[in-house]
């Protein structure tokens, strides 16, 4: 009797702590919002670019970093904020990392948001970053 009554309190247990674990670990797949990236549609034609603003690297030490995607697509708005969750997951997951790294995850992660996200083929030379006056 003893030992039913213990398994059924370490079940109870379990289960109470498993759901207290759930909605945590819900939030962390939530998009990053603490290095937010805004981008749009500049130009037409041969001319048009898609530019992004926003910041890396712990307290925003480089804020107003820019991404210059040179592309004839026109993004739409779900693309645009495709691009834009993108951005600021990349920039969120590496704030310790050196600034050089930071701006090298941000290209790729614009070429592969265009490949797989939008189905466009594009190569990192169509795609500048730059964060003070740190460039690729």
């Amino acid at each position: 009797m003893k030992l039913a009554r213990f398994a059924a309190a370490v079940a109870t247990t379990a289960a109470l702590t498993g759901a207290a674990i759930a909605p945590a670990a819900a939030q962390q797949q939530r998009p990053a919002t603490s290095h937010p990236y805004t981008c749009s549609n500049q130009g037409g034609g041969s001319n048009h670019t898609v530019n992004c603003s926003g910041l890396i690297t712990v307290n925003n030490v480089l804020d107003n970093t820019t991404v210059n995607v040179h592309d004839i697509n026109v993004l739409n708005g779900t693309q645009l904020n495709d691009l834009q969750v993108a951005l600021a997951n990349v920039a969120d997951n590496n704030v310790n990392a050196p600034v050089t790294t930071q701006i090298t995850a941000l290209e790729t992660a614009v070429v592969n948001t265009y490949l797989t996200k939008f189905g466009i083929t594009i190569l990192p030379v169509n795609v500048g970053v730059c964060a003070l006056s740190i460039c690729v």
